[in-house]
């Protein structure tokens, strides 16, 4: 499923006098993920991107939809909510340099939580046929956004082990 917001949220193009592909290329570089990748190959990436912008209070997605989109924040401040039943709980929140959805990249999968901007934002975005046919040519990428997912999914679980040991202790 295809978001509005993902659908009318590309940012108006830059008038900064530098080459949009140039910008993608700086932020992509910054990014523990995609550092080390060779320029050429790098390059595709920053080719098949695209900047997206967001208003302060506008989702980017929402907990349980499909996306196929990874993100990296380049200005502004995201949150991370999980949404239950009666109420939402605020995980984390992303700022610049960050990057998340990875996991959407991989796979069709639905998404674990809502992603909030709290600020005007403005995210970097890559799809997953892009970043599939580019794995395929260069699998280095995937390990390094695997790696990356296994050790937030392992800090998910320690939290939330070191919580539920808390609450055990104290009832």
């Amino acid at each position: 499923m295809s978001l509005p917001t993902e659908r009318n949220s590309e940012c108006a193009p830059a008038s900064r006098g530098r080459c949009e592909l140039e910008d993608s290329l700086e932020i992509l570089r910054n990014v523990s993920v995609f550092a080390g990748i060779p320029l050429p190959r790098l390059k595709l990436y920053a080719y098949l991107s695209r900047k997206m912008c967001f208003q302060a209070g506008e989702f980017l997605f929402h907990q349980g939809d499909s996306g196929d989109r990874g993100y990296i924040v380049i200005s502004g401040r995201l949150q991370v909510i999980r949404e239950l039943k009666e109420h939402s709980v605020l995980l984390h929140e992303f700022k610049p340099g960050d990057f998340f959805g990875g996991m959407a990249l991989l796979s069709d999968v639905n998404r674990l939580f809502s992603v909030r901007a709290v600020t005007s934002a403005e995210c970097l975005s890559l799809d997953r046929e892009s970043f599939r046919k580019l794995m395929i040519q260069f699998p280095e990428i995937a390990f390094k956004v695997l790696d990356m997912m296994i050790r937030r999914i392992v800090n998910m679980e320690e939290k939330l082990l070191q919580t539920q040991i808390s609450e055990g202790v104290r009832g």
